[in-house]
């Protein structure tokens, strides 16, 4: 395994990076020089050190016992060649003449200069691989004394690269952070946590409440109508695609129904990845994970990532384990009151920084390995996107669509849980009365409650659900519209009354 993996692994980082060198599509940018890089001489026999760094990112290989655990360094080194690969096939870089006019005497750096051309890939994978592979190394290692040698080792393989003048230092200074960052994400050791949820036990236990009163009236609730789904992805597939094509090449009322109707199709795709969460897209797994990654590229959204917090959400709703609910982070009511605001204004842009961040945290080693890869695969997509799209029609078509859904999105959500009890299952959620029309528009998403109770029945069969759970339930809150719930909010904040907005008892 350990030789099949060698010989996979220097491929992968060697074949590629050289096609890309010899053969590019683009012209590379030149790397800014930075004070630093005039201040470091050139140092000719440093470039012993920088091809030292090919014996030492076989550590991990050759101390590794534990095959699980080598097949995840092993994936992290691999993840690391591909971004770095991608971001050189794209955006390639180059480094400045620093040897022009210099008399080259030592015959490996000759050598080096010979087999390698100007360009070089920025973050840098001399520095991403070499520490990667230190920290991998170093968790095999006993004892403090070799640590602290491979670290002396490590630190003179980055020193060399600036020493041999093979990079530059902004090149160093983004490899590392990304070699870290990788190690980071996959082996963060796991907060401990309690295994019971009191608030999954007594959501479990209305659902069991409800289900015993509805009987057979459930029957078939939970199945996938393929037909309905097919229909909804034609058709938001076709107002994204008409809004897109109308916001770049329309103008004036033509740019902004477009936008309109794009915002319209990228907002479904979010609702659409969100059952997909919920294996309620597709009903094959495969189907279902690559339907929902696919969605989700649609608005810069790792699915993997989002599923690991959206099931704690659902696990642990009304526990202070709930990622959703802000009265975990503090317990005072203007700080609290100020984040809810937050939320509304850009709390969809900052989810997009903390989700991956977040998962990655908590996520199991599978689901790391799973979000990691979504993100290289979303790398590649929109590399290919900036490269082919100019950026003017980008603008109207995609991330001004997005700047609404991503408020539509915070006002949706907010509704769905802000002002309530989450200590309770049945004043927890929120379900919204809307319009037909907006009802639709959301894909059935605002009868949150019979959501959060039944999770597993698609959102096409929410309707129905509502109108056998809503007269068996003890109590609820609900929201006759968006604008009205919000404008009960604004009311709510003059006081800070945190009482359930809505609350009834059908």
């Amino acid at each position: 395994m350990k030789t099949a993996l060698f010989l996979g692994l220097g491929l992968w980082l060697t074949a590629p990076f050289f096609a890309v060198q010899y053969y590019p599509l683009f012209p590379a940018a030149a790397m800014p020089v930075t004070s630093l890089d005039e201040l470091i001489p050139l140092a000719q026999p440093a470039v012993w050190l920088y091809v030292s760094l090919y014996v030492q990112i076989t550590l991990p290989l050759l101390l590794s016992r534990d095959p699980r655990e080598l097949r995840h360094m092993c994936f992290g080194f691999g993840w690391i060649v591909l971004v770095s690969h991608t971001l050189f096939l794209f955006w390639p870089t180059a480094i400045p003449a620093l040897l022009d006019g210099v008399s080259i005497s030592d015959p490996l750096l000759r050598l080096v200069v010979e087999i390698q051309t100007d360009r070089s890939a920025c973050p840098s994978l001399h520095a991403s691989l070499a520490v990667y592979c230190a920290l991998s190394a170093a968790r095999l290692l006993a004892s403090r004394r070799t640590r602290l040698f491979l670290w002396i080792w490590t630190a003179l393989i980055l020193a060399s690269t600036l020493l041999a003048k093979q990079h530059v230092f902004l090149d160093i200074a983004a490899g590392s952070a990304l070699g870290a960052a990788a190690y980071g994400a996959l082996f963060r050791q796991r907060p401990e946590e309690p295994a019971g949820s009191p608030a999954l036990e007594a959501t479990l236990q209305a659902r069991h409440q409800l289900a015993a009163s509805l009987g057979a009236q459930l029957d078939g609730l939970s199945s996938l109508d393929w037909r309905r789904r097919a229909g909804d992805l034609a058709l938001f597939t076709g107002l994204c695609a008409a809004g897109m094509y109308l916001a770049s090449r329309g103008g004036g009322l033509l740019t902004a129904a477009g936008i309109g109707l794009a915002a319209l199709g990228l907002n479904a795709f979010v609702l659409l990845m969100h059952e997909g969460m919920h294996d309620c897209l597709f009903r094959g797994r495969v189907a279902n994970r690559a339907g929902s990654v696919l969605l989700g590229a649609t608005f810069l959204m790792s699915f993997s990532a989002y599923r690991v917090l959206h099931t704690r959400h659902h696990s642990y709703l009304g526990d202070s384990r709930d990622p959703d609910d802000y009265r975990n982070y503090t317990g005072r009511p203007g700080l609290l009151w100020t984040l809810h605001f937050v939320r509304l204004v850009c709390g969809s842009l900052l989810y997009l920084a903390l989700i991956p961040i977040l998962a990655l945290k908590y996520g199991t080693d599978r689901e790391r390995r799973r979000i990691l890869t979504e993100y290289a695969f979303l790398l590649a997509v929109y590399c290919v996107t900036l490269r082919l799209v100019p950026a003017s029609a980008l603008l109207v078509a995609w991330w001004i669509p997005l700047l609404i859904v991503g408020n539509l999105t915070s006002i949706r959500g907010f509704a769905q849980h802000g002002i309530t009890d989450a200590g309770d299952p049945y004043i927890a959620s929120r379900t919204m009365l809307p319009h037909p029309i907006v009802e639709f528009f959301v894909l059935h998403e605002n009868y949150h409650l019979e959501h959060h109770l039944f999770p597993e029945i698609p959102s096409y069969h929410l309707p129905r659900l509502h109108g056998l759970v809503w007269p068996k339930a003890p109590r609820a809150v609900s929201g006759r519209g968006y604008l009205q719930f919000l404008a009960r909010f604004f009311r709510a904040t003059a006081r800070l009354d945190a009482s359930p907005i809505g609350l009834e008892r059908p």
